[in-house]
């Protein structure tokens, strides 16, 4: 079974109906995550009358929906999220603590909360080298995620970057994502400061709990904290894991609140 208008012809809806949801109207969202909600509650097959009634729309608007989808009807939409959310659970928390050294369920919470409470502000990402590229990656997946997203990878973006954190220099609803292996990068750090001092707050990717910039933070995730050996030998994960982490963590965040949440 594929996707065929929103996830692009031939691409199979697998793993991924959190990115979906992004991409349908406000009622469609809302049938899509009323289903996942029954199913992640255990509950037996919900028919399409009852997902229509607590939507208030008409059942006739779920079936268009379903087929525009490129699923046959209601039956097989559900079906399909069944096997999707009984498989990724799991897989999810499992990733995330193999992934992030100080993982905890509070940790990704927050992570979600954060996010949630200032989903209309600015979101601003911050690196050197390396960790600039991992910062361009997290703006442009936050950009398609319908975040307002700034990164000062290259000289126009930069400047783009600096005009807007003047904007927002007055917006404490603002989030500004740090990565830096050592955690003692300065240009990072004095990014960090700046916006602290205007009441953002700071989202951490590092690899030392005990760095500065894991102290200013105000949620930091510490990734991969195994040394190298002194040859060098070892491959460096740290920048692939935190883009496995950022995909998991905004899988989390577009799941289903749990009941009575």
């Amino acid at each position: 079974m594929t996707c065929k208008t929103c996830c692009g012809k031939g691409t199979a809806m697998g793993d991924n109906y959190f990115l979906l949801t992004n991409l349908l109207s406000e009622d469609e969202r809302k049938v899509i995550t009323s289903i996942a909600s029954h199913i992640e509650r255990g509950e037996k097959r919900v028919g399409i009358q009852q997902i229509a009634n607590e939507n208030f729309l008409s059942t006739t608007s779920i079936i268009k929906m379903c087929k525009r989808l490129g699923f046959d009807g209601y039956s097989e939409l559900y079906y399909h999220l069944s096997r999707q959310l009984a498989s990724s659970g799991d897989r999810k928390t499992e990733n995330l603590t193999s992934l992030i050294d100080n993982y905890d369920d509070t940790l990704v919470d927050r992570f979600c909360s954060l996010l949630r409470e200032r989903r209309g502000g600015k979101m601003f990402t911050t690196g050197e080298g390396f960790s600039n590229i991992v910062g361009t990656y997290i703006m442009h997946r936050l950009a398609i995620c319908g975040f307002m997203a700034f990164n000062n990878v290259h000289f126009y973006d930069y400047m783009l970057f600096q005009e807007a954190q003047q904007r927002a220099d007055a917006d404490e609803s603002a989030i500004m994502f740090a990565v830096s292996q050592s955690g003692e990068t300065e240009p990072v750090l004095n990014d960090v400061r700046h916006a602290k001092q205007h009441g953002q707050r700071i989202i951490s990717f590092t690899r030392r709990i005990d760095s500065t910039l894991a102290q200013l933070s105000d949620l930091v995730f510490v990734v991969d904290g195994a040394k190298q050996t002194l040859a060098g030998s070892l491959p460096n994960l740290f920048f692939g894991h935190i883009i496995l982490i950022f995909e998991e963590l905004m899988a989390r965040f577009f799941s289903p609140e749990p009941a009575g949440q």
